[in-house]
């Protein structure tokens, strides 16, 4: 019997600071016929990984629609808010439906940000576009569904959901390492050079700093001037990630309390897989949510100097492997596939 066809449409990709497409994709790819298109090569401060599904670079929408037409897909899936006009439209021209896949800084709707920049000017497309027939559903983290229903989504196209990783691959009971870690893209909401800080902090701990992509030449700069008290690591293949994780006791997670748009980082729930004790900067309410009770959430630097200098209190190490399973995209997919058409399809010209 032959697979329902999925085609993916997707900003950029293979892109390393953006694996939960590739979870999902790896969740998939034995119950659907996949193909993924890029828009974007991935070039200059990006960083891409070598272990990632086939794909084409398809800039150009017509090119797409060639591609729809001939693939003859069941759905059109993609990622990010800020693709789902581009979405919406081939899904119409084709007569294909769509869904999509919302994140963190699409739907926090800080000052200058794209949530932000939806409520000034895009309330009237994501209203039309969402109640579209086609329109299927709109996966987003639970903090995301008033800002998506103020834009007039229908909250019955809204499904909320954690974010996903591949929770098998990351669980590890063993003993960690004792060192301190952080990771993440490399941007000024991620508040890297506190990481640093921290580590002059506290002693008898070892900081490695995993930063990808973007502006990693200034914080290694920075750490330069501040005499090397971080070891900063060169970008880690994700498949090679969980013996990193294993290494550490903390994972410190900063962000900045003034943008505070960093969302709800994959590497939280990789990292209590992983047996890693985890610290989140405590920038929104819903913080504490997708930590739960498996973590700590800080205020300052003093504090997580504190919580870091000790081992990880065991309660807490056990409870963060259950919390992690909500991201368990294995457990989780069928929140996306159930919307899915499964039977025969037929495209429009």
């Amino acid at each position: 019997m032959a697979k329902p066809r999925i085609l993916y449409i997707l900003r950029q990709y293979p892109q390393i600071s953006e694996t939960y497409i590739q979870s999902e994709i790896d969740a998939l790819q034995n119950d659907y016929d996949i193909k993924i298109i890029s828009q974007l090569k991935i070039e200059g401060s990006n960083t891409s990984y070598a272990a990632h599904h086939p794909y084409s670079v398809v800039e150009d929408p017509r090119e797409i629609v060639k591609t729809i037409r001939t693939f003859n897909p069941h759905v059109l899936h993609s990622h990010w808010l800020i693709n789902i006009n581009l979405l919406a439209k081939l899904a119409r021209h084709c007569n294909v439906p769509f869904t999509l896949r919302a994140h963190s800084f699409d739907t926090i709707p800080t000052p200058g940000s794209i949530g932000d920049k939806w409520l000034k000017s895009g309330r009237k497309v994501l209203a039309e576009v969402t109640r579209d027939q086609l329109c299927l559903g709109i996966l987003g983290f639970p903090f995301s569904r008033p800002f998506l229903e103020k834009l007039g989504t229908p909250a019955d196209k809204i499904h909320d959901c954690f974010p996903v990783v591949n929770y098998d691959r990351f669980l590890d009971r063993s003993e960690n390492g004792e060192d301190v870690m952080n990771t993440g893209a490399c941007i000024p909401k991620k508040r890297m050079q506190d990481f640093l800080q921290l580590s002059t902090m506290v002693e008898k701990r070892k900081f490695n700093l995993y930063p990808v992509s973007y502006n990693v030449g200034k914080i290694k700069e920075l750490n330069e001037e501040m005499g090397k008290p971080v070891e900063i690591m060169s970008p880690i293949e994700p498949i090679n990630m969980p013996a990193e994780y294993k290494k550490h006791q903390w994972l410190v997670y900063t962000a900045c309390p003034r943008l505070r748009s960093v969302g709800w980082p994959l590497s939280i729930a990789e990292a209590q897989a992983s047996g890693v004790g985890v610290v989140l900067a405590n920038i929104r309410p819903d913080i504490k949510q997708y930590v739960g009770d498996a973590g700590f959430v800080y205020d300052n630097l003093h504090d997580v100097s504190r919580i870091i200098s000790q081992p990880v209190p065991q309660e807490i190490r056990e409870k963060g492997f259950e919390q992690a399973k909500l991201s368990d995209v294995n457990q989780q997919k069928t929140l996306l596939t159930d919307l899915w058409p499964h039977g025969e399809v037929g495209n429009s010209a």
